[in-house]
Order: structure tokens, then C-alpha cells, then sequence
């Protein structure tokens, strides 16, 4: 079929659109529950692997960085060659990189799996949302709410699952767990998924600057993870340029990985995309900064840490579908901005409360509000942004959406490597170290607490319309 007959059939059909939801919605539980899972594991890893603070915070770090890098060539991709195709791949690629995991023996390998596993979700995540867009013409909102529902779900699950799991059979498993559903999702998707999404007006894949854009942000992550060494400033340096020289690019080539005039022209769109950096960046790092103060500081097992973490995802979870429902009849505006102030509010409290001795109530209220804040901020904002922009556009306008998650995640961590770096270096963390890690929790709360102020500035206007 093609893309019209395609967009006929779900149209007809509600089971089709239904189990499209369903494949869809376990793809996306797949890498949050894979990635949240890892973080509690991450203590285990250091200690069999023998590596330093800094190489323990490249663990989350490799998976950002190359699922950042991926993001928009995979938009790309999917809107010329097919959705369900590029879906497809993804599926595979996180399949072998999970089982790379599970077998590393050394630091770099499993960096390595990290990398395949980062890109596989790009693959993933950007098609998947865009093929729930094409196949919800109506109830679009509720739909996508039940996918960030799935989502939430996987960070819900993903450190009880990875703290016990670590705790029976090694850290390995953590890595091996998701790999039952991921065949499913395979399996299911042959079967079930008729007919292909792609637009016929799709540019070609600007390779050129796909490779100017990975050696800025390689460069930009790389240096921040390793100053003040002087070959920080070197990466650093190295990668501002390119990253000039990127965005030079995409104003002169006629079919440039991102329409960064057209972006940036659109003053709504824009603030949408910055509004939701700013909300990633203030949360992503330092929930994976609160499970090693639990751990280390607080003397958790790792499962007892999953289950304090758990709790913001709970409630992510809960609200998520209904935040869904309520911006397909509301301006999401209004919502959005609510979740912001609610993540504010968490925030500001764990400013002035977090310490060695910090009652875990008081933890638990702080991620508390985190969860009410994503939960009315994630769906009524990627509703608004999806549902302006033409069906040809869906690929890349999620991706744009997507990368725009997926770069404040990476200034949550890099902010996070840069203090573990200047404070704690590259020893490993033990207990001589658990003041510093300490004071690396303190400073990371209070910039976390500027990222969402930022956020809530940005989310007081929404897009319109766009073209990318």
C-alpha cells in the first residue's frame, strides 16, 4: 500500500489503529526501562569493572550522546525510505546491542553496546511517534498520552526491575531483561503493521552535516567530561567550531539536515523546543545523580533505591493519558506551564532540604512533583507541536521534538560529568569520596532548579505552525 491507501486503512479499520498503539507503546517501554534499569546498576558496574567516577557517568553519557546524534538522520531516514522500515531496524540494532551489554567484560565494550543501543532507540522512538501521529487522525492527543504513558512506565519499572535483577544475577541482566519484548515488538510489527509511511517530498540525507553536527557535540560532551585537563579545552574548542560551522552549513546547502531559518524564524515553534530542553535538562541527570547519593550516601541496595526513584515515574504514568485527553480539548499551554511550575516547586524544596540526613518523605515529595510536572508537560507539548505540521513533516518534526528532549538530557548530564569531574576526578567513588559526591548532589539540584525556572519562561507560548 501506499501512503494514502495506508492512511485509508487505519482510517477504516479502529482494531489496526489499536494494535499499531500497542506495538508502538511497548517499543517505547522498551529503552526507558533498558536505561533506568541501568542507573541503579551503575555502582555493581564500577565495582566489577574498576572504573573511575567520570567512566561511570559515561554509562548513561554514551547512550545520550549517539541517541542524540542519530535523532535527526533517523527523521530523515524514516520520512524517505519508510517509518515502519527504519521502526524495524531499530528493533534489531537494540536487540544486538542489549546482548553486546550483557556480555562486556571491559569498560570500553560496554560503552560501545551503549552506543548501539543509542542509536537503535533513535530509530525507535522518532518513527514511532510519527506513525502514532499519521495513524491518530482524531484523538491524536490521547493516543500519544498513552505512549508517554509507556514511556513513563519503562522509568516506573526500570530501576525496581534493574535493582533486583542486579541483585540476583548481576548487572548483566539488567541489559538482557528487555530482550523478550523487544522480539514481541519485532514479531508483532511484521505481522500487524500493514502498509509503510513515507512522504514523497522528503529530502536525502545530508551526510555532510550529520558528520559536522557529531564531531561538535562529541567534541562540546567530550571536553566538558574531562576539564580542566587542557585537552578539554582542545575538545571544547574543536567542537564549538563545528558546531558554527554546522549550523553555516545548514543556511547555504538547499536540502540541509535541519531547516535551522525556518526553526528559528518561528518564534512559537522555537520556544516549544527550547521550553522543553530546559524541562529535560533540569531532571534527566539528576535523577541518575540521586540514585548514587541513595546508594553511596544513604546506604540503599539497589533495589531499595528503584523503589524510591520509582515514585516520580508512578506518577508520570498516572497523569500522562490524562494530560493527553485534556489538551486535545484544551489549549496545552496552560498545562504545560503548570507541569513546569510543578517541577519548579520540587526543585526549590530539595534546594534547601538535601543532605546526608534528608527524611526520605521529603525525597519522596520532591519526586513527587517531578512526576506531576512531566506528566502535564511531555504529551499536551508534543501534541501541540505535532498536530501544526503537515503529514510529509511528521518524521523530521519528531525528531526535531525528540532532539530537542534528547539535548536537554545531555546538558542534564553534561552538567553532571562536569561536576563529578572537577569534584570527585577520576578516582573511584568510595567512601573518602561520599562528601564530595555529596556536594556534587547540592550543586546539581541548585542548577537543575535554574533549568526549569528557564522552562517555565519559555512554555508561556506554543507553536502554531511550522515547516522543517
Amino acid at each position: 500500500m501506499d501512503s494514502q491507501q495506508t492512511e485509508r486503512y487505519y482510517q477504516d479499520n479502529p482494531a489496526a489503529r489499536y494494535l499499531v498503539l500497542i506495538v508502538v507503546c511497548i517499543s517505547s517501554f522498551l529503552t526507558p526501562v533498558s536505561l533506568s534499569g541501568s542507573f541503579v546498576a551503575v555502582p555493581a558496574i564500577s565495582e566489577d569493572l574498576h572504573v573511575s567516577a567520570v567512566y561511570a557517568s559515561w554509562i548513561p553519557a554514551a547512550f545520550l550522546l549517539s541517541n542524540l546524534l542519530m535523532m535527526l538522520p533517523a527523521g530523515r531516514l524514516a520520512d524517505q525510505h519508510g517509518r515502519k522500515r527504519i521502526f524495524l531496524i531499530g528493533g534489531v540494532l537494540f536487540s544486538i546491542g542489549s546482548l553486546i551489554a550483557g556480555f562486556a567484560q571491559t569498560i570500553e565494550l560496554l560503552l560501545f553496546s551503549r552506543v548501539i543501543q543509542g542509536i537503535s532507540s533513535a530509530m525507535f522512538f522518532t518513527t514511532g511517534m510519527a506513525i502514532i501521529t499519521s495513524v491518530f487522525q482524531q484523538g491524536r492527543g490521547a493516543a500519544l498520552g498513552w505512549l508517554v504513558a509507556s514511556i513513563y512506565l519503562g522509568l516506573t519499572c526500570g530501576p525496581l526491575l534493574g535493582g533486583w535483577v542486579t541483585e540476583q544475577f548481576g548487572w548483566q541482566a539488567v541489559f538482557w531483561f528487555p530482550l523478550p519484548l523487544a522480539i514481541i515488538v519485532l514479531m508483532l510489527a511484521g505481522l500487524t503493521m500493514k502498509g509503510e509511511w513515507r512522504s514523497a517530498q522528503a529530502d536525502r540525507l545530508d551526510l555532510v552535516g550529520t558528520l559536522y553536527m557529531a564531531i561538535g557535540m562529541i567534541g562540546v560532551f567530550v571536553g566538558l567530561s574531562m576539564l580542566p585537563d587542557l585537552k578539554a579545552t582542545i575538545g571544547l574548542v574543536i567542537g564549538a567550531v563545528f558546531i558554527g560551522i554546522f549550523i553555516h552549513h545548514c543556511y547555504t546547502v538547499p536540502s540541509p539536515l535541519v531547516r535551522l531559518n525556518l526553526v528559528l524564524g518561528n518564534r512559537p515553534f522555537s520556544r516549544a523546543l527550547a521550553a522543553s530542553i530546559m524541562v529535560y535538562a533540569s531532571n534527566y541527570g539528576l535523577i541518575f545523580l540521586l540514585s548514587l547519593y541513595l546508594q553511596y550516601n544513604r546506604g540503599m541496595t539497589p533495589t531499595t533505591a528503584g523503589q524510591v526513584l520509582m515514585v516520580q515515574a508512578i506518577v508520570m504514568t498516572l497523569l500522562a493519558p490524562l494530560a493527553g485527553r485534556l489538551s486535545d480539548r484544551y489549549r496545552p499551554r496552560l498545562l504545560a506551564t503548570l507541569g513546569c511550575l510543578a517541577m519548579v516547586a520540587g526543585l526549590a524544596l530539595l534546594v534547601v532540604t538535601v543532605g546526608p540526613a534528608t527524611p526520605i518523605w521529603i525525597i519522596l515529595l520532591c519526586l513527587m512533583a517531578f512526576g506531576v510536572g512531566f506528566g502535564l508537560f511531555s504529551t499536551p507539548n508534543t501534541n501541540s507541536v505535532l498536530g501544526s505540521v503537515p503529514p510529509e513533516r511528521l518524521g523530521m518534526s519528531s525528531a526535531l521534538l525528540n532532539l530537542s528532549r534528547l539535548l536537554g538530557q545531555m546538558l542534564g548530564t553534561a552538567v553532571i560529568t562536569l561536576l563529578m569531574s572537577l569534584m570527585i576526578g577520576q578516582a573511584k567513588i568510595t567512601p573518602e569520596h561520599y562528601t564530595d559526591l555529596m556536594e556534587v548532589v547540592r550543586w546539581a539540584v541548585g542548577l537543575s532548579l535554574i533549568f526549569a525556572l528557564a522552562a517555565t519562561y519559555f512554555s508561556k507560548e506554543r507553536p502554531l505552525a511550522v515547516s522543517v
